[in-house]
């Protein structure tokens, strides 16, 4: 069901301000669709509003919907339960990231918390993590627990940022057990094995052929609604002219990465993590998804609709697996430790 809501502006002037809101079945959760700009001029793809987080963190996030880092970063955000405003970059001119003058990837995460961006998924989500496992720790003190390493990239010469802790949760003294121990550095290794390895078999298989890439890339543009978000001509630059790009770019990749057959790499990766799981695990993390999960399924989630992914799904056993973690996440199952953190919050003020 759709409902639309007209804001009206000093003197009862009709400003045009329309929103659309989806009302989801969860009373807790909606998503609303602004059809205007926000106060710093930008068009918001959609906002996610969970009227239990009082964290009043004012995430937005900037992203690309078929990135595999953002569809990451997403799949956290969404499994807490954490309210964000999603802005989507235009993947030719990045115009809506021209606020960014040192960092021009994506995802990027602002926040009214701290004034600098969050940047590199893996790293946005442990800091996240870490400030709702650290109940008494606030955002600013988070980002403290992961120094930047300022540094020279050995193969190209160019300066290299690293960030040593970034697939670390810190616990403090809350982790005791060496079987909690343990589960911790699984968490890491796998979560580490997905960016490592797993996202960059995406490419050469999405981008496999020109077809296959047009075809990704029309995906991206349903998947993005570039329609609502661009202009006619920027949509259909987007379109052609990354579908190009990134053909010849996988090329590249697939020689970089040592690949030989792409479409057995990615199912010798599906079948290896769900060995790894087993089948006493509903989740790599027991019988709730952790963050390795989480970082699996969104990047899977990149290329959802795409022939790799149909193909992924009959030649390998991780649909059960796929299946129950976007249950997981679309249930935002983790949202009692954002109702926890808000609850502190609130005591604290």
């Amino acid at each position: 069901m759709w409902s639309t809501r007209r804001i009206l502006g000093a003197g009862g002037a009709l400003l045009g301000s329309v929103w659309l809101v989806k009302e989801e079945k969860q009373p807790s959760w909606r998503v609303e669709y602004p059809t205007f700009l926000n106060k710093e001029g930008e068009q918001l793809s959609r906002k996610i509003i969970n009227d239990q987080d009082k964290t009043n963190l004012n995430l937005r996030l900037y992203q690309y919907q078929s990135c595999p880092y953002c569809c990451k970063v997403r799949a956290a955000l969404d499994y807490y339960g954490f309210s964000y405003e999603v802005i989507e970059v235009n993947p030719v001119t990045k115009s809506q990231i021209k606020f960014s003058k040192d960092y021009k990837k994506v995802p990027i995460v602002t926040t009214s918390a701290i004034e600098k961006p969050l940047v590199e998924s893996s790293l946005v989500i442990s800091i996240l993590s870490t400030f709702l496992t650290l109940q008494k720790r606030s955002l600013s003190e988070c980002v403290d627990f992961y120094p930047v390493i300022e540094g020279t990239n050995t193969e190209t010469g160019k300066p290299q940022t690293t960030y040593p802790n970034k697939f670390f949760i810190m616990c403090e003294d809350s982790i005791k057990s060496q079987e909690q121990l343990q589960n911790a550095r699984e968490e890491r290794e796998w979560r580490e094995w997905v960016d490592e390895h797993f996202i960059h078999l995406i490419s050469p298989n999405v981008y496999r052929s020109w077809e296959e890439s047009l075809e990704t890339f029309r995906n991206f543009d349903r998947a993005g609604e570039w329609e609502r978000n661009f202009s006619s001509l920027e949509r259909y630059l987007a379109i052609y002219m990354g579908a190009l790009a990134m053909y010849g770019i996988s090329k590249r990749l697939k020689k970089r990465h040592n690949i030989d057959d792409e479409r057995k790499a990615m199912m010798d990766a599906c079948n290896l993590w769900m060995k790894a799981k087993g089948n006493s695990r509903k989740f790599m993390g027991g019988k709730e998804p952790n963050l390795a999960d989480l970082a699996l399924y969104g990047a899977i989630n990149s290329f959802v609709g795409c022939r790799t992914f149909k193909e992924m799904r009959e030649q390998t056993n991780i649909g059960e697996w796929y299946d129950a973690v976007h249950q997981a996440v679309s249930q935002k199952q983790g949202r009692y430790l954002v109702a926890e953190k808000s609850a502190i919050l609130a005591k604290q003020k």
